[in-house]
């Protein structure tokens, strides 16, 4: 269990935000960012959870509306397009300015990619249908088979029935 520290000094604001900012402009989750902060920290995940949302949201006013995670990047731009305020925002949209911005390879190969996947899911329902049907003409030739060997039971047991009769006419 982690010791509990009360005093935030501001170089661990600063990483918690750091880390948040981090963890949600790659598309996780806070609770995640929480987590792994929490262990560079030395402080509980809800201690984290507690000052980003009460202390440093209120503080650097990160409102729902700032922390969009837009394309895989966060933007930290107001409403009216204002450009980010602080250092930290700065820093961490220069880390991530690659990553907003859409390589043309990767946009070819990802519209492959959706593409082959639309076919393999068509083909995917095709195969299934064709399971369906062939489960159904399985279980038809089944009951015929065991219809028939129903019957050729029935058919040896009468001959050994007629078999022991012409014996006991016999004697």
């Amino acid at each position: 269990m982690k010791e509990r520290k009360d005093i935030w000094k501001p170089e661990e604001d600063q990483l918690l935000e750091e880390t948040v900012l981090e963890y949600t402009a790659n598309g996780d989750s806070k609770a995640s960012a929480f987590k792994k902060a929490s262990t560079e920290l030395g402080r509980t995940v809800s201690a984290c959870q507690y000052r980003w949302n009460m202390v440093i949201t209120k503080r650097k006013d990160y409102g729902s509306e700032e922390l969009r995670n837009t394309a895989g990047s966060l933007t930290h731009e107001t409403p009216d397009n204002v450009p980010p305020s602080n250092l930290a925002q700065i820093i961490h949209f220069l880390r991530n300015f690659a990553k907003t911005q859409p390589d043309p390879d990767q946009m070819k190969e990802n519209k492959c990619l959706h593409e082959e996947q639309m076919q393999l899911k068509l083909q995917n329902e095709q195969l299934i249908k064709r399971l369906k049907e062939k489960e159904a003409e399985y279980k038809n030739q089944l009951l015929q088979y065991e219809e028939m060997a129903s019957i050729l039971k029935e058919a040896d047991q009468l001959l050994k029935n007629d078999s022991i009769e012409e014996k006991r006419a016999v004697h």
